[in-house]
């Protein structure tokens, strides 16, 4: 006949945490990771970045939109706190969402200029200069190549 083996069932009360302890915990730990994070991070700086985005990601439009329609002349407008998609010399404000992008007033681009690209993509080599309390530049490269440098 087999032999029962009988297993020792645990102490009443074991030294742990439960499962649902542990959730706790670490939903508290994030919500305060989260708290202290926002607070060390700068305000300008994540300014900035949006706007260094932002200007990467319409020079980038506007070079898609070159290359595919060369019956047309886009333009990157660049302004102060403002960029803009020109096709034409006007405005694709109604139908670009997003279009004109107005930064915040603590922005600001520099030099002020119209990049244009051709239907192979290419440009003139330029370099945009976002500062808000300090600089980040973006360079256009003469090849079309977009980054942040």
């Amino acid at each position: 006949m087999l032999s029962q083996t009988r297993f020792k069932k645990p102490p009443f009360k074991q030294a742990a945490f439960t499962l649902l302890e542990l959730i706790v915990v670490i939903v508290v730990l994030s919500i305060l990771a989260v708290y202290v994070q926002a607070r060390f991070q700068d305000d300008d700086s994540y300014q900035k970045d949006v706007a260094v985005e932002q200007l990467i990601s319409l020079a980038r439009l506007t070079q898609q939109l070159a290359m595919n329609d060369s019956s047309r002349a886009f333009l990157l407008n660049i302004q102060t706190n403002q960029i803009d998609l020109l096709a034409d010399g006007v405005s694709l404000a109604g139908s670009v969402s997003g279009v004109p992008v107005n930064l915040s007033s603590k922005v600001t681009l520099a030099p002020a200029s119209n990049i244009s690209f051709n239907s192979l993509g290419e440009t003139t080599a330029t370099t945009i200069t976002v500062t808000v309390n300090t600089t980040q530049n973006v360079c256009i490269e003469s090849s079309g190549y977009v980054r942040r440098c």
